[in-house]
């Protein structure tokens, strides 16, 4: 019921060994010398099923008699060690790098002994311990991965007591440590769905729609069980030309089908709700190498449902066929679950690669197409749902997504190779000169950005200022024009080039602060902010530009979401190696777009086309320049004051890091 793969760093951090480790009902010394070191033995056609976890029937897998085979494959010097409970511990050495010095094969001996005391299975339990050394390959990080990809993809994705096979794969670094299980990554999903077909019919059905927290426009989870469908809609059919056809699992040996899905969501508008950028990132990763819908026997995989180039659904064709409405493999994980002893007419394939398609095996596939077309259905009711509320302020680059788009075109409807090489290299020379002129424009928008909000604010307080002439609030009246000497003051600042030298960033802060001053008050926010003699190397101009930028953005977030007792903390702080940093961070509804995202041009999530996209591109652009860095950051990244950790100033906070060294 249990395997343990473990992949073993010698002090070099070169893979030295790979140790297997089951506790399965282990060999005995005849099983050892007749079987498992016979080739092409028919040994499990014999062996009876056995009861295993919750006194359920697991019969053996394998007919063949060579998949013994892959230890040798991997590794010069075999060790192992296997006990019944019945008979002593058996132990066994191959060394293959030996065999180059023997001259017959009776110099070259496979060492099998008994032990009477146990060496490695001393509590008596049974099962089979294989060690590999000396292996045969050299493996990258990148295929290291991929294995842990293909191990872990042996357990069904939706665990549950009735699973009877788990596989774990550990190591002695941390190479695994940062990839993402099922578990964590099923949280991203938005839509499930399990059902268990028998017969004619899915008897149990259950279908819900899970928002998350942050999707606040949506009225809580919803629920499709087998009691809200009419019950002609649970039999099974399938489509045969222009006709509907019932299926009955019943003429075959297939047994009952449990199928198990989630369904996630990755359109941008929506996926963007989701919490951690981090999560994000892992979460596309995750489905791009493991979406798909695998088949499991008595909770053993069968290969290869749910790989890549197996679409046995038929899921991304239909998508193909039909734009919009359906699914793709990349955005689903499914698990189909069988019976061995009830699904003997679902055959396996000598080379272990899927079902003979039989008529068994069609009828299989139909019947677990027709419940996913439920599933899809419903799916369908809520993404629509969701666009509704959420897709109406789109975020995208505008050309270069119209670019994309009419490559994809090209690709697809154009036949003629040469043609469609020429098309496709004008569409790239466009793609990299607008590039080019975007890039040149973008450098350059940075003083109209500024002079458009030092108008802005400067209309408002003339505004209020005429407002005080007339009411003779003198006292306002003078308060007004400090004001506004201070924002032309400031402004006038950001306007002028500036070179790069020591400066300190208390002083950027407070020209800052004192140019939003007005704003803040208009706006109900209060500041926090510390002022310290930290300096760094910056341009004075684009620092306080970009500060001012990142202000900007955390008064506009706090006033949409309508953030009650609104705060924005300014912290200087020398927390970041190699850099001191100017930190800003609010108490409003955080980051709506991914960072990656964030800081591209042109792309920004503000409604109703209120923002230009440019703030945060050019301000990464600029600190990139001063040999800085623009940081993205949680809670946890830094100590921050306890008054900001108090008043949960954390909802968004982004770092300008500028260097100490030149």
């Amino acid at each position: 019921t249990f395997c343990e793969v473990n992949f073993i760093f010698d002090d070099n951090k070169k893979l030295s060994q790979i140790a297997i480790e089951d506790n399965g009902r282990g060999m005995d010394i005849n099983i050892i010398k007749n079987v498992w070191l016979v080739i092409g033995t028919e040994f499990k056609k014999d062996i009876n099923p056995v009861y295993c976890k919750n006194n359920q029937i697991r019969f053996p897998l394998g007919e063949k008699g060579i998949g013994r085979l892959g230890v040798h494959k991997m590794g010069n010097i075999i060790k192992l060690y296997t006990k019944t409970n019945d008979f002593q511990e058996v132990e066994v050495d191959i060394k293959w790098n030996k065999i180059n010095d023997a001259k017959t094969i009776s110099e070259f001996p496979v060492i099998i002994g008994l032990n009477k005391t146990p060496k490695f299975f001393k509590d008596s339990t049974s099962g089979t311990f294989i060690k590999i050394t000396d292996l045969k390959s050299d493996f990258s990080k990148r295929q290291l991965r991929e294995i842990y990809r293909s191990l872990n993809s042996l357990n069904s994705p939706f665990d549950d007591v009735s699973d009877l096979f788990k596989v774990s794969i550990k190591s002695n670094t941390d190479i695994f440590e940062d990839l993402p299980d099922f578990d964590d990554i099923k949280k991203a999903a938005l839509y499930f769905g399990k059902c268990t077909i028998q017969n004619d019919r899915i008897v149990e059905f259950e279908y819900k729609f899970k928002p998350w927290e942050t999707l606040k426009r949506v009225e809580g989870t919803r629920v499709k069980t087998e009691k809200d469908f009419d019950s002609f809609e649970l039999i099974l059919s399938k489509k045969n030309g222009s006709k509907i056809e019932q299926i009955n699992l019943s003429k075959y040996k297939i047994g009952s089908i449990e199928f198990e899905i989630a369904i996630f969501d990755f359109d941008t508008q929506i996926f963007n709700y989701t919490s951690a950028f981090a999560e994000k990132s892992s979460v596309k990763k995750y489905l791009s190498e493991n979406g798909g819908i695998r088949v499991y026997r008595d909770g053993i995989r069968v290969y290869d449902y749910g790989e890549k180039e197996n679409d046995w659904l038929g899921i991304d064709l239909k998508r193909v066929h039909r734009v919009g409405g359906n699914i793709s493999n990349h955005i689903v994980i499914g698990a189909v679950k069988l019976n061995r002893e009830l699904s003997i007419d679902l055959k396996e394939k000598t080379n272990r690669e899927g079902f003979v398609e039989n008529e068994a095996y069609f009828a299989f596939v139909s019947a677990v197409e027709y419940a996913l077309d439920l599933f899809v259905r419903e799916r369908n009711i809520d993404k629509s749902r969701l666009s509704l509320l959420y897709k109406k302020d789109k975020v995208m680059e505008p050309v270069l997504s119209d670019l994309d788009e009419v490559k994809e075109l090209v690709e697809k409807k154009v036949k003629e190779e040469d043609t469609k090489t020429e098309v496709l290299r004008y569409i790239e020379r466009i793609n990299k000169q607008y590039k080019e002129v975007k890039d040149v424009l973008v450098r350059s928008a940075n003083a109209g950005l500024n002079l458009s909000i030092a108008i802005h604010e400067i209309e408002k307080l003339i505004a209020s200022l005429i407002g005080s002439v007339k009411r003779q609030d003198f006292n306002k009246i003078k308060n007004i024009s400090v004001q506004l000497e201070k924002i032309i003051q400031g402004y006038s600042v950001m306007l002028k080039s500036s070179s790069i030298k020591k400066q300190k960033l208390g002083d950027i802060v407070q020209t800052a602060l004192n140019n939003y001053e007005f704003r803040f008050e208009d706006h109900n926010i209060k500041i926090i902010s510390n002022y310290n003699e930290l300096e760094a190397y910056l341009a004075r101009s684009e620092a306080i530009s970009m500060l001012t930028n990142l202000l900007d953005n955390s008064i506009f977030w706090l006033s949409y979401s309508r953030t009650e007792n609104r705060h924005i903390s300014v912290f200087i702080t020398n927390q970041i190696k190699g850099y001191h940093s100017i930190v800003v961070s609010d108490n409003g509804p955080g980051f709506k777009i991914p960072p990656e995202d964030a800081v591209k041009p042109f792309i920004s999530a503000k409604p109703h086309s209120i923002g230009s996209g440019l703030g945060l591109h050019i301000a990464d652009e600029m600190i990139k320049a001063m040999k800085g860095k623009l940081l993205f950051l949680s809670k946890y990244d830094l100590d921050l004051p306890n008054e900001v950790i108090e008043l949960n100033i954390t909802s968004a906070i982004i770092a300008l890091c500028f260097p100490i060294k030149k």
